[in-house]
């Protein structure tokens, strides 16, 4: 008799521990990239006897009750709340984001709330520090995985190289002039337009090309180029010819140096490197259209994300510069992941190696959002009912067992 108060008390301590979980659930609704738990119930065995009566089995088996064998997380993906703040992060798919602390312990995280701490790190609410790959200026992976810092500031950038790119055009239509090219007569060039580049201070300057038609025959044109500085017209610093064949296609003339003497403290002299390949000489309007390489000084003015988690910088010069691409961790069993409060995850064994890849492979990034917890309340309120319910029955199970103990007291009398 005395068995069935024991069983009883199983049931009262599972359904009681389930209803811990619930109540977790339920008060982590409005956590960010909270991940529900749930439980799984076992039986016990108190006793089990099996005999045979003609060759056949008799099988005698007394249940000892239930238990929690474990809880599972539900890993399923959450809804997305939009926040317009361009560190806040959400991973559109599987995986985690990897965060490290002061003493170098990697853990996982759905939590997505990041900014810009003093130093340009981007770190969690916790201070932890979100984990990437540095990126070159081609936009390459360069570097083991480490914190992802966005400099506040970048330094100027001399410019070395000119290039004039497409939709770049001399019209073929221009008249031929024989007159001496004189940059203060317009009537001696066909074009002029103007450019700006800078020096190892990131002090601008302003280069003015100027183009004149000299021939034109049955086997193509030619082309002279003059490019003078900061509006000093009696000093050239560079000068080419270039050559179109009847297709309008460059033959001869790219690249040439331009020989800059700066007089501003800055390094003199400069040469520059202008790449004319690209030039086209069609009957069409003309068209100048040029890159070049430097910069000047640049102050951070803004944050962005893209989709496949790389990080760029916004900066006052107008450089947008790829930073660093951040990194999706994800396992082969997450149930090998052990929450430790604050959102976060670690493998329940050190040797447990995660699977890691830059961004945009296993889930898509979504900037100025953040994950929603996946509990679904009115599930956790079913739950809720039926845990207390079943807390109830083995509660009312004791009282049976004590007024049948009571009545087998009662024989005695």
């Amino acid at each position: 008799m005395l068995q069935s108060f024991y069983t009883a008390i199983t049931g009262l301590n599972g359904n009681q521990q389930w209803l811990n979980v619930i109540s977790d659930n339920i008060a982590n609704v409005n956590t960010i990239g909270f991940k529900s738990e749930r439980v799984t119930f076992e039986d016990l065995i108190a006793h089990s006897l099996t005999t045979f009566a003609n060759n056949t089995p008799k099988n005698t088996e007394i249940g000892g009750g239930s238990f929690i064998a474990l809880t599972t997380k539900d890993f399923s993906q959450g809804s997305f709340m939009n926040t317009n703040s361009p560190t806040d992060l959400a991973l559109d798919g599987e995986g985690f984001f990897m965060v490290k602390d002061n003493q170098g312990t990697v853990y996982y995280t759905r939590a997505g709330q990041f900014r810009l701490n003093a130093d340009g790190d981007l770190v969690n609410v916790d201070g932890m520090k979100l984990q990437g790959w540095t990126l070159d200026d081609k936009g390459n992976i360069i570097g083991a995985l480490d914190k992802i810092n966005v400099p506040y500031a970048i330094n100027p950038t001399i410019t070395t190289k000119i290039s004039l790119v497409e939709p770049t055009n001399l019209d073929s239509r221009s008249n031929v002039i024989s007159a001496t090219f004189d940059p203060t007569d317009s009537t001696t060039f066909n074009y002029v337009n103007s450019m700006t580049v800078y020096d190892s201070l990131g002090n601008p300057h302003t280069l003015s090309f100027y183009f004149q038609k000299t021939n034109e025959s049955s086997t193509g044109s030619t082309w002279k180029v003059y490019v003078y500085m900061d509006n000093d017209l009696t000093t050239q610093v560079g000068s080419s010819t270039l050559n179109f064949d009847t297709n309008g296609n460059l033959t001869s003339g790219s690249p040439f140096t331009l020989s800059l003497t700066l007089t501003n403290g800055a390094t003199s002299p400069q040469s520059i490197t202008v790449d004319v390949s690209k030039i086209k000489q069609v009957a069409s309007d003309f068209i100048f259209y040029a890159n070049q390489d430097g910069f000047a000084k640049g102050d951070l003015i803004g944050v962005a994300v893209a989709e496949d988690g790389i990080i760029k910088g916004m900066y006052s010069n107008g450089n947008v510069k790829n930073i660093a691409r951040l990194a999706v961790a994800t396992f082969k069993d997450k149930e090998m992941l052990v929450r430790k409060g604050n959102n976060l995850y670690l493998p329940n064994t050190q040797t447990f190696t995660p699977i890691i890849t830059p961004g945009g492979i296993l889930s898509k990034v979504r900037s100025g959002f953040l994950e929603l917890s996946n509990v679904d309340i009115s599930r956790e309120f079913i739950n809720l009912i039926t845990a207390q319910r079943a807390y109830q029955a083995n509660a009312r199970v004791i009282t049976t067992d004590d007024q049948i103990l009571q009545e087998a007291m009662n024989i005695k009398r």
